[in-house]
């Protein structure tokens, strides 16, 4: 209960930092898409299989991530029939602040808890990320799901 508590805290604060700083829209999905992308861009079904969506609620998430501004649609080099998704100027600025706001929010648990809490409360986040089945940069995607 405790750590959905504070996931829906973390991402609030997220959501109003990213929309004072003129990112609207920009949500913790967002940003873990955009992430996958920053390696390299994606085909709708291949950001679908690393996000174990449906490539239907994929292309919803994509289409407001266009309308954001923060991803671009180009056709793929090696098949013309593909469309890739990938990260713009905007999505990198987006990111930008974001880490930005993931430092600071770091920084003031470490003030509020003593900076030996804050490193343990990380190192436990660590290990609850290593086990999710998504695969994003900064979690390991685990050979089974729970």
């Amino acid at each position: 209960m405790l750590l959905s508590l504070a996931s829906v805290t973390f991402a609030q604060e997220l959501r109003d930092h990213m929309h004072d700083a003129g990112f609207i829209g920009f949500t913790t999905r967002t940003g873990f898409v955009l992430r996958l992308l920053l390696t390299e861009p994606l085909s709708l079904r291949g950001l679908a299989d690393r996000l174990h969506m449906t490539p239907q609620a994929t292309l919803k998430l994509v289409d407001g991530m266009a309308l954001a501004g923060f991803v671009d649609r180009a056709t793929s080099m090696r098949d013309r029939r593909l469309r890739m998704v990938q990260v713009n100027d905007r999505g990198r600025a987006a990111l930008d602040a974001a880490k930005g706001f993931h430092q600071k929010f770091e920084l003031d648990l470490a003030a509020d808890v003593g900076e030996a809490a804050a490193a343990d409360v990380r190192r436990a986040l660590e290990l609850l990320a290593n086990r999710t089945p998504v695969s994003v940069p900064g979690g390991r995607r685990s050979a089974r799901r729970r």
